[in-house]
């Protein structure tokens, strides 16, 4: 093996190893190994896959800097198909936790023709499930729900659908979301319910939880609504899934007639909008279900 060869390698052992500290939460060691690797490589192409990587890994933290900055560069220079199809999936991620929902739907769509073009179906799944949230954010619900029925449709069309449980398990449960949301109740719970087995990670099981607590509240189960907007409290750590927790409970805790655990959950979901003097006294007075998106 030649120089050239060896330093390749190694930085690609680089790229490999910072890519599961990415996944096991350890970003700062990632971030490491990431300029370790562009320290020894000169091969463009190769520099460019580890500079996407290490601004994927930025935009997690929620940090900026020059690789983010570069991303858009790759999208346009389309030097390789893969490449520009994980530069575009990075920025909608990071234009969809900001809220800037089309820059996030530009660069979705532009993943998921990137994806058609290369023919990758996995591609196309992450693209989709992407546009999904970004369409349920922007209450956009009837064009949420098309691309997570596409999403699941190409899942279950996999050669082997239990290698990507998660990716199914996620799916599922965006489409259920989206139905919830569209006020598709019965089916909604179902597919949230279907989602369960497949998803693990203590954020997506609360995600499910509220949507299946909000499914219930809709249904008038409110034994159910209140178990699983428990069990969603109980793992949350994220401030919107908290807040929906909060609010989601006390609506069910009114609905049951106990107005001091009502107000219980309403004091801790008004501590979230401390300029918002009169939110509790809004709550009991009217049902704001239908004005409210959970998946803001």
């Amino acid at each position: 093996m030649g120089m050239t060869e060896q330093v390749l390698t190694r930085a690609e052992e680089l790229r490999r190893s910072a890519l599961a500290k990415v996944r096991s939460g350890e970003v700062d060691e990632a971030l490491s190994m990431y300029d370790a690797a562009l320290a020894v490589v000169e091969d463009e192409e190769a520099r460019e896959l580890i500079v996407i990587n290490k601004a994927d890994a930025m935009i997690a933290i929620e940090r900026s800097g020059p690789e983010v900055q570069s991303l858009p560069t790759v999208v346009m220079r389309r030097r390789n198909l893969r490449h520009v199809y994980l530069a575009a999936y990075a920025l909608v991620f990071k234009y969809r936790m900001e809220k800037e929902l089309k820059r996030a739907t530009f660069y979705g769509q532009l993943a998921l023709e990137t994806a058609e073009e290369a023919n990758e179906p996995l591609w196309k799944i992450g693209a989709l499930n992407e546009l999904a949230s970004i369409y349920d954010i922007d209450s956009k619900f009837a064009s949420a729900i098309a691309c997570g029925e596409h999403a699941v449709a190409l899942i279950e069309q996999l050669a082997n659908p239990e290698e990507h449980r998660l990716a199914y398990g996620l799916a599922l449960e965006n489409l259920g979301a989206s139905k919830l949301l569209n006020n598709e109740i019965e089916e909604g719970i179902a597919l949230v319910e279907k989602a369960l087995p497949f998803i693990a990670a203590p954020m997506h099981v609360a995600e499910a939880y509220i949507d299946l607590c909000f499914g219930y509240l809709a249904a008038e189960n409110l034994e159910r609504a209140w178990q699983y907007g428990q069990e969603a409290l109980e793992l949350a750590t994220e401030s919107r899934q908290i807040r929906n927790g909060h609010y989601l409970l006390g609506e069910v805790a009114y609905k049951m007639g106990d107005i001091s655990l009502a107000e219980f959950h309403f004091d801790k979901l008004a501590a979230f909008y401390p300029d918002f003097r009169h939110l509790k006294s809004l709550l009991f007075a009217i049902d704001l279900r239908s004005m409210v998106n959970l998946k803001l």
